[in-house]
C-alpha cells in the first residue's frame, strides 16, 4: 500500500489526480496517511486535514478549505497574497458554503495564474477521515468540488482522500469525471504485508534504542503478531506502543503480549480488546 502511494506521489504526470484509500475501522488508514504525510516535505504535501468525529475543531467540514488555504499559503508563497486578499474582501468567507470557500480561496488563483513549478510538482493535499466529518451533505459537497477542480489542467493540486467505504462517499467519488486510483484496505494480503513492514521497522527502532540484538524479536514472532492483528493495523500499532515504552524493558513487555491467552470468541476485535485490558491492568494506581 505504501509503495503504491509513494509511486503515485512521485509521479506528477499521473493521469489520476485523486487517490482514494479506504477500509474498515482499525485497518490503519490514518496511520498510513500520517506516514505518507511525514515522508514528504512541503510543498510536495501542500496541506493536510485529519477529521476526527469527537473533536469539534476537526469534525466541521466548513473548516476544511480555510485550514488548507492557510497551509497552502505557508507551503506555496505565491498563493499567500491571494488568500489574504480573499479573506480581507470577504471576511465572512469562513462561514460560507464549502463550494464558495474552495472557489474563492483556491480555484480562482490557479485559474488566473499558471505557476510552472507547481504544474511540474503536482503537490498533494491529504484529507483523512472524510466519514468523520459531522455532516454527510458537506462531505458530498467538498468531495464534489474537489472532483470538479482536478478536471481543469490549470489546477495543479492532487488529493489523497482517506475514509471508510461509506455508500454516499463511494457514490460521490464514482461520479467524478476523472479517473481515480483506489486501494481497499480490506484486502487482507496487502494489509498484512504493510503490517509486517511496519512491525519490522518499529521493532528495529526499539532494538536500537534499547541496545538489543538487531534481529530481535525475529521473524517468527513478527509473523505471530501479524496473524493476531487479523489485518487490523491498530493492533500492531498498539503492540508497538506497549512494547516500545521508553520506561520499561521491551523484551519483558513483548513477553506480556505473547503470553496473552487467545480469546474464546469469534470477534475480530477480541484480541485487541484483550490487549487494551492488559494495558489497563498495568496502569499504576494513583
Amino acid at each position: 500500500v505504501l509503495k503504491r502511494l509513494e509511486d503515485w506521489f512521485d509521479d506528477p504526470n499521473s493521469t489520476e489526480r485523486i487517490f482514494w484509500l479506504y477500509g474498515p475501522a482499525g485497518a490503519g488508514k490514518s496511520a498510513i496517511a500520517q506516514t505518507i504525510a511525514r515522508s514528504y516535505s512541503r510543498p510536495k504535501v501542500a496541506g493536510t486535514f485529519f477529521f476526527f468525529r469527537s473533536d469539534v475543531d476537526r469534525n466541521d467540514g466548513k473548516r476544511l478549505f480555510t485550514t488548507l488555504a492557510y497551509q497552502l499559503a505557508l507551503s506555496m508563497p505565491e498563493i499567500r497574497d491571494h488568500v489574504a486578499h480573499s479573506l480581507s474582501e470577504r471576511p465572512d468567507l469562513p462561514r460560507t458554503g464549502v463550494e464558495t470557500q474552495f472557489e474563492q480561496l483556491l480555484v480562482t488563483y490557479f485559474r488566473a495564474n499558471i505557476v510552472k513549478k507547481y504544474q511540474e510538482l503536482a503537490p498533494v493535499i491529504i484529507i483523512d477521515g472524510v466519514d468523520e466529518c459531522s455532516d454527510e451533505d458537506i462531505q458530498r459537497q467538498f468531495l464534489k468540488v474537489i472532483g470538479d477542480a482536478v478536471t481543469d489542467d490549470r489546477f495543479p493540486l492532487r488529493f489523497l482522500i482517506v475514509s471508510r467505504p461509506e455508500v454516499h462517499i463511494e457514490q460521490t467519488i464514482h461520479h467524478f469525471q476523472t479517473p481515480v486510483l483506489t486501494i481497499d484496505l480490506a484486502d487482507l494480503d496487502d494489509a498484512n504485508r504493510d503490517i509486517e513492514k511496519y512491525l519490522v521497522d518499529k521493532f528495529s527502532r526499539i532494538a536500537s534504542e534499547q541496545d538489543l540484538d538487531s534481529k530481535w524479536p525475529g521473524q517468527e514472532i513478527i509473523n505471530d503478531i501479524v496473524y493476531k492483528s487479523s489485518g487490523n493495523f491498530i493492533f500492531a500499532a498498539l503492540v508497538i506502543r506497549f512494547v516500545g515504552d521508553p520506561y520499561l524493558f521491551a523484551k519483558t513487555q513483548l513477553e506480556i503480549v505473547l503470553n496473552m491467552k487467545p480469546p474464546k470468541t469469534t470477534s475480530p476485535f477480541a484480541i485487541l480488546d484483550q490487549l487494551f485490558l492488559e494495558i489497563l491492568r498495568r496502569v499504576p494506581d494513583q
